[in-house]
């Protein structure tokens, strides 16, 4: 009956310590709508992945570059292939880093065909 309650305190503890915060930002510009999920792994660890989708007039770009710019660090990426106007940031984790918190705002600029538009995004949680 020890083992049994002891096992069970292990996994209830094991289960608090690894929580997860979910953030989801969201932005427009006039051309662009983008959605950046983050995921808070740890004090110092998080997951991040995004989708731009082009609500521009006109035939969407075949790709576009973007620059991401928080409090905490920044990331960039060239040639983001678009399918049906859409395209993926991709993921990007880390450990041993500053993370973003659910308040910041981040500011993402995005260039396609010599045009260059700018948006923040907010916390929708």
């Amino acid at each position: 009956m020890k083992k049994i309650m002891v096992l069970i305190m292990l996994l209830l503890l094991t289960a608090c310590g690894n929580k997860t915060d979910r953030y989801s930002f969201t932005g427009s510009s006039d051309n662009w709508d983008m959605n950046y999920i983050v995921d808070v792994t740890g004090v110092d660890s998080q997951e991040k992945s995004g989708t731009v989708t082009y609500t521009g007039k006109g035939e969407a770009p075949e790709t576009v570059d973007y620059k991401i710019t928080t409090t905490s660090a920044g990331s960039d990426g060239t040639g983001v292939t678009l399918e049906n106007g859409q395209g993926s940031i991709g993921t990007v984790s880390c450990e041993g880093c500053a993370v973003i918190q659910k308040d910041d705002k981040i500011l993402v600029e995005l260039s396609w065909n010599g045009q260059t538009e700018s948006m923040i995004l907010t916390n929708e949680n």
